[in-house]
């Protein structure tokens, strides 16, 4: 075998070491050989080198019926963390969310400022105070609402964002890879993550999230098997440019808005046969759906003779299921990063449909 062959295949062992670990938390030597099937001789060298790198540490010694005692091994979730930030509307307030996330998807830490108060240089020296603080930040993840071609801002409600390139501003500024999402389809993305920990499967499942936030026209995102369909420059999504006769800088209120989110959900049906679709809105303090839903969407069916209609779910649970999913995102770089010695190696830059 040679020496690049060598490499790559201790590369896989240490990953394999690293998944039973980030799973059991903690584990001796022997528990490690079985959950990998590696011998115990490799493992003593595996863990010793992540030991070094400070990604395990050693404990206390596991009790034993005899003989040496075998040595704990305990994973440390906070040897990586990423930076997650997210512009959300809330409270009729732009507001910036940061949090830092370790690799379990714990939050060390929550912060947030208005939107308003915020411009480049405070926005930079806010991120460059967190990573400060926490210097094992080796990602930073964004989510605003968007979308980009080539990086930069083409698509906001958001003035202030437009002809923005936020992904190489950091980079420059703070030399971490960075990741950037649409909030839609971050929140699609939590919202099928929590379909996963119920067991739903994802195979042919189509799921559309639906937007209606109080100030700003819908927003659109389209998960296909569990993975986010951003289509040519990821554009997919961008309803309000449909010709539906709405002004969604004022936009109609009630059952005249309900009248329009059915006609939308409609074309929706007809063109994507969704498997389910989620709406979800800022007004309002309904539980489930708004009272007159279910009245309008029985009579936009029965006009449209459709022959088959999408599960219809209305949510308030946006701004959990934005934070969610760009948190999962979060983490999947930085898996990723612990599997690549080089941290500017191994990890894709993308931008999907920011």
């Amino acid at each position: 075998m040679g020496r690049a062959d060598t490499g790559l295949m201790k590369e896989i062992n240490l990953n394999a070491v690293r998944r039973a670990m980030r799973r059991l938390e903690t584990a001796t030597k022997p528990q490690l050989s079985a959950e990998t099937g590696l011998s115990v001789v490799t493992i003593a060298a595996l863990v010793r080198e992540l030991a070094e790198r400070g990604e395990l540490t050693e404990e206390a010694l596991a009790p034993s019926t005899g003989g040496r005692p075998a040595s704990v091994y305990r994973f440390e979730y906070a040897y990586s963390l990423a930076l997650v930030l997210h512009l959300h509307e809330r409270e009729g307030r732009d507001t910036v969310f940061a949090s830092v996330v370790d690799l379990r998807g714990d939050s060390l830490l929550r912060e947030q400022k208005p939107f308003d108060a915020l411009n480049t240089e405070s926005l930079l020296r806010w991120i460059g105070r967190l990573l400060e603080r926490f210097p094992a930040v080796r990602v930073l993840a964004l989510g605003i609402p968007g979308q980009t071609v080539d990086g930069r801002i083409t698509v906001s409600s958001h003035e202030r964002l437009r002809d923005v390139n936020p992904a190489a501003l950091l980079e420059e500024r703070f030399g971490l890879p960075v990741l950037v999402e649409n909030d839609v389809n971050a929140a699609v993305r939590g919202y099928e993550a929590g379909l996963r920990r119920e067991d739903e499967p994802e195979e042919g499942r189509l799921v559309l999230g639906i937007y209606f936030p109080e100030k700003y026209p819908p927003g659109m995102g389209i998960s296909l098997d569990g993975r986010i369909v951003p289509g040519r420059s990821g554009m997919a999504g961008e309803i309000k440019f449909l010709p539906l006769d709405v002004d969604w800088a004022a936009p109609p209120q009630g059952e005249e808005l309900l009248q329009v989110i059915a006609r939308l959900v409609r074309i929706l049906t007809a063109v994507l046969a969704p498997d389910r679709i989620v709406l979800y809105r800022d007004r309002g303090e309904e539980a489930e759906a708004p009272a007159g839903w279910a009245r309008i969407w029985a009579e936009e069916l029965e006009s449209s003779e459709l022959p088959a209609a999408p599960e219809i779910y209305w949510s308030r649970n946006f701004s959990d299921d934005f934070s969610h999913g760009l948190t999962a995102l979060a983490l999947g770089a930085l898996e990723r990063l612990l599997h690549h010695t080089d941290t500017r190696k191994g990890l894709n830059v993308w931008q999907p449909g920011f």
